[in-house]
C-alpha cells in the first residue's frame, strides 16, 4: 500500500467534517464532497476508504439500499476480517468506480465510526 497521501487525508477530514455539520442524508447528498471526490485521484479515494472503513469496521452501518451500502458493507467487512500482523488495511485503486457511490460509501462508514463513538459515551 502506498503510503497515505494529503488529499486522502484531507478527503477524510471532509467527509467527518461535513457529517458532522449537516449529518448523515445531506452529507451523502453534498456538491462539495461530490467534486472533492471526483477530482481526487483513485489511489486517493481508495486510502480515503480504507481509513474509513477501518475506523467503522467494529459498528453498524445506517441501513440504505444501493451501491454505495453494498460498497461499504463489503469494505467494513473486509477491514474486520483483515489481520493486522499482514500490516495496514488497505483497498485497491479502482480506476472505474464511480467516484459519487466511494463517496456515499464513505460517508456511512463515517457515519458508522461516529455513531458507535457517541454510543460508547453515553
Amino acid at each position: 500500500m502506498a503510503e497515505r497521501t494529503t488529499r486522502s487525508l484531507t478527503l477524510v477530514r471532509h467527509v467527518r467534517w461535513k457529517l458532522h455539520i449537516v449529518g448523515h442524508h445531506d452529507a451523502a447528498q453534498s456538491s462539495f464532497l461530490t467534486s472533492s471526490w471526483r477530482a481526487s485521484s483513485a489511489q486517493d479515494r481508495a486510502d480515503a476508504l480504507a481509513c474509513l472503513a477501518r475506523d467503522a469496521r467494529n459498528r453498524v452501518l445506517p441501513r440504505v439500499s444501493g451501491p454505495a451500502f453494498a460498497l461499504a458493507t463489503r469494505l467494513r467487512r473486509a477491514a474486520r476480517d483483515h489481520d493486522e500482523a499482514a500490516g495496514p488495511f488497505a483497498v485497491e485503486a479502482d480506476e472505474t468506480a464511480d467516484p459519487v457511490v466511494q463517496m456515499r460509501a464513505a460517508v456511512l462508514l463515517a457515519h458508522a465510526a461516529l455513531r458507535g463513538d457517541c454510543w460508547a459515551n453515553t
